[in-house]
């Protein structure tokens, strides 16, 4: 990951895979109005580490909290929202549940929606995904080919 500076956010995303490996992603909203599939998962709070980050933000967005594994890819993302410059270092992280029913405690107002989705789905979908190639970083992950090392999924 590009060197992270004072001024980068830091944020931990969450891979939650159910029984039949559907993938949960939320449909965020951009100010500007179009809209986006992202992980679970959000900034660290002071002091936190990512895989604290990643199991609160679990719990948060979906009420949800099974054991955080690996982090598996990272992304360097840098956006505007809302009239401000972002600079954000993700890292994402493999969880699994048994249970596709969500009871979150608490959401950003940005996300508008949910959805388990399959690599089928996600491969022939036309919706926009954060990252932009999520389903060529999902193939190896399906197939149990978890990387030794944190790989960049890009933007």
């Amino acid at each position: 990951m590009d060197e992270v500076t004072d001024k980068t956010r830091l944020a931990a995303r969450i891979l939650l895979f159910d029984a039949v490996d559907r993938l949960l992603l939320m449909k965020a909203r951009h100010p500007r109005g179009h809209f986006f599939w992202v992980a679970p998962g959000g900034g660290l709070e002071p002091g936190e580490t990512f895989e604290a980050a990643a199991q609160r933000e679990l719990l948060e967005e979906t009420g949800q909290s099974p054991s955080i594994g690996t982090c598996v890819w990272t992304r360097r993302h840098v956006y505007e929202w809302n009239g401000r410059r972002y600079d954000q270092a993700e890292r994402f992280f493999i969880a699994r549940t048994t249970s596709s029913v969500l009871a979150p405690t608490s959401i950003d107002g940005y996300i508008v929606g949910h959805r388990w989705w399959s690599l089928d789905e996600i491969t022939a979908s036309t919706e926009i995904f954060a990252p932009r190639r999520l389903a060529s970083f999902l193939i190896p992950l399906l197939s149990g080919d978890v990387p030794s090392e944190p790989i960049d999924c890009g933007v």
